[in-house]
């Protein structure tokens, strides 16, 4: 199983300090990342790191070792577009609406207390 090296973690610490978007953070405490995972890997504070920035700098990172850029291959894959959201066709009106009634229903199956009778039992 794949463990990243403490230098590379370090490296990674940096970055997420890097693009850190608020002074102050209760889920990081003011770090960037909120721990680490099995594989020795940064889990970034999505609260106060700019996600983008900070993902575009560590595949510049990867790019400039090679022990890391067969671990992190999936990284550098370009998605393909898909098909179907290339053309925008209108979808029938229909097709929009709810299968569900306007108004649900608030009450639940059971026996009815009706007026003020009191329970027994």
């Amino acid at each position: 199983m794949f463990k990243l090296d403490d230098k590379h973690l370090e490296a990674a610490k940096e970055i997420a300090k890097k693009h850190r978007r608020k002074k102050s953070c209760d889920n990081c405490y003011e770090r960037g990342w909120i721990g680490v995972s099995e594989q020795n890997l940064l889990v970034l504070c999505t609260r106060c790191v700019e996600m983008e920035p900070a993902m575009a700098d560590w595949k510049e990172y990867v790019q400039q070792h090679e022990e890391l850029k067969e671990h992190f291959s999936e990284l550098f894959e370009e998605k393909p577009a898909e098909e179907g959201t290339a053309t925008t066709a209108k979808v029938p009106e229909h097709e929009h609406s709810r299968n569900q009634p306007s108004n649900p229903r608030n009450n639940t199956p059971g026996n009815r207390r009706l007026g003020h009778t009191k329970k027994i039992g």
